[in-house]
């Protein structure tokens, strides 16, 4: 049997290791790493699950942007003079049954809307990558 040329296979020899169990333990150790590349190529290439994530997040930041566009009509209507006041109110009275009656009609197509937007930001992303790796 040849001397081991590594010192940590020389170090393992020592410790009374024969070559069959330091070769063993090397094909471990490199299957447990390749494993992790794998993992981490595999959750990289997910394109489903990375654009579904993305649009969690999209619908996060408009409800945020919703609520605080809510507060601030809130306060703009508060502190606006009573004849705005009820000019508004009666605009909303107007438009609260069109409104309803547009969101009735598009709950059906919910999916498919959150998918169409799913995918416009998957090629916006797209083109943004290729755009920065042309520069």
């Amino acid at each position: 049997m040849s001397e081991p040329q590594d010192p940590i296979e020389q170090a393992a020899v020592d410790a009374g290791l024969s070559q069959h169990e330091i070769v063993r333990n090397d094909i471990e150790q490199a299957r447990a790493e390749l494993a992790e590349t794998v993992d981490a190529l595999s959750d990289k290439l997910d394109v489903k699950a990375r654009a579904n994530d993305k649009v969690a997040e999209v619908w996060e930041k408009a409800a945020e942007a919703k609520q605080k566009a809510v507060t601030a009509a809130a306060h703009a209507k508060q502190s606006a003079p009573p004849q705005v006041q009820q000019a508004l109110d009666a605009a909303g009275q107007k438009a609260g049954p069109i409104v309803h009656e547009m969101s009735q009609k598009a709950a059906p197509h919910r999916g498919k809307i959150a998918a169409g937007a799913a995918a416009a930001l998957l090629v916006l992303l797209l083109m943004r990558r290729r755009h920065r790796g042309e520069s």
